[in-house]
This record gives C-alpha cells, structure tokens and sequence, in this order.
C-alpha cells in the first residue's frame, strides 16, 4: 500500500536516513532539500502496480510550494523591518546633532545651577480651570531648599524663570516642583518642563543621547526647541 508523503515513518530505514538535519527549516520544520528527499524516497518505495496518486501529489506539491512562499516572504519582509528601523535610527541620529547649541525643553524635574550650563526656567501645563501654584526647589532627596508662591494661575503653558528660587545655593543638580491647588482643593505636582543648553550628542546601541553639562536625557523626552 503506497505511504502518503506526509507519512513516511513506515518506509524503510533507508528513506529515514536520506534526510539531512542541516537542510532543515526553521523551528525544526521541514525544508526544501528535505522535502525533496521525501519525494524520492515515496517514489523509490511505491508499490508499482499502485503508484502515487498524480492528483494528490499535485496537491502536496502545490501545498509546499504555497507554504515555501509564504516563508520567503516573511524572510523578505523582516529584512525589509530591519533596514527601516535602521535608516530612522540614522534619520533621528543626524537631526539631533543640528540641537547642538541650542536651548531645549524637556520634561524632566532637575536642574543644574552654576556650571557651564546653568537651568534657566521651568515650565508647566495648567489643567483646566486655573489654581493656585507655587514653585519649589529641592534637594535630591526632596528636601525643600526655597519656595516661591506664584498666586494664581490660569489654564494652559507658564514658564518661570528659576534665577531666584536659586540665588545662592551651591552649583550642583537640583530639582524643581510644582505645587498646584485646581477648584477642588487637591493639590497635584503637575511634571515640571526645564530649558536647558545642548552641548553635545552621544551615540550608543539605543540611540542619540543629548548631553547639557554632565545632565543627559533622551531625543524622546524633548518637548520643544528654541531658536537661539
């Protein structure tokens, strides 16, 4: 009785050692050359007077071929994948270096003051309806250092300038807060939006990273650029 192709663990042990693992597919499953080997093998072993159905063979042919296909191109669009993520890499690498020397805003708590690159404001969305805000620095461990109340404040983008919440504290890094009271009472610390200067870019397996003083941060946390 002719063996189906799919089912050659009853051939000969002739046929099971024609198979070659290294033309194996991916995963484990069955490759080209395999197949190929599979075919001769049922052919070699049919039984004469019953040969291989022609149309059925013509079917499992087509079923290989229609698979086969299908994985080159999953090989093809993955290739595709990779080059993409690539060039955007090198597309966002190459735009960050024109942030060089310019002031950016970022959303980030700390701050330098003194350095080559002092912090210069801050900035923060106020939700809708307005409050009362006041503006803090703190230490690293959050510890309040000065405090300014702003009074109240309507919806929308303010920005502070930080010259005098840090008038005489040592150079070094720091962190701004926000203490905002809405029309309920509840007081939240929105994040606050720093300005500080680029002066460098470093490149590494996850991309750009801006440099400003010994601070870096991230392409993706810039929220705007200003022209100098």
């Amino acid at each position: 009785m002719t063996a189906p192709i799919g089912s050659l663990n009853s051939i000969s042990g002739t046929a099971s050692t024609a198979v070659d693992p290294l033309t194996a597919g991916a995963g484990g499953a069955m490759g080209k050359n395999q197949f190929i080997k599979l075919l001769i093998a049922q052919m070699t072993h049919q039984d004469p007077l019953a040969p291989q159905d022609g149309a059925q063979m013509a079917s499992q042919l087509a079923q290989f071929s229609s698979v086969e296909q299908l994985q080159n191109i999953n090989s093809t669009l993955s290739a595709q994948a990779n080059s993409n993520a690539s060039l955007v890499n090198a597309i966002n690498n190459s735009s960050t270096l024109a942030l060089i020397g310019k002031n950016i805003e970022v959303s980030d708590p700390q701050i330098d003051v003194g350095g080559t690159t002092p912090t210069s404001a801050a900035a923060l969305n106020v939700p809708n309806g307005g409050g009362n805000l006041t503006m803090r620095i703190t230490d690293m461990n959050g510890n309040t250092l000065s405090s300014q109340n702003m009074g109240s404040v309507t919806a929308g983008k303010h920005s502070y300038s930080l010259t005098t919440l840090t008038n005489g504290l040592a150079p070094g890094t720091y962190k701004v807060a926000f203490d905002f009271k809405g029309g309920t009472g509840a007081i939240t610390n929105p994040t606050p939006l720093i300005t500080t200067r680029v002066d460098g870019i470093q490149f590494g397996t996850n991309g750009a990273v801006i440099t400003s003083g010994t601070r870096t941060f991230s392409a993706g946390t810039v929220v705007q650029v200003f022209a100098n």
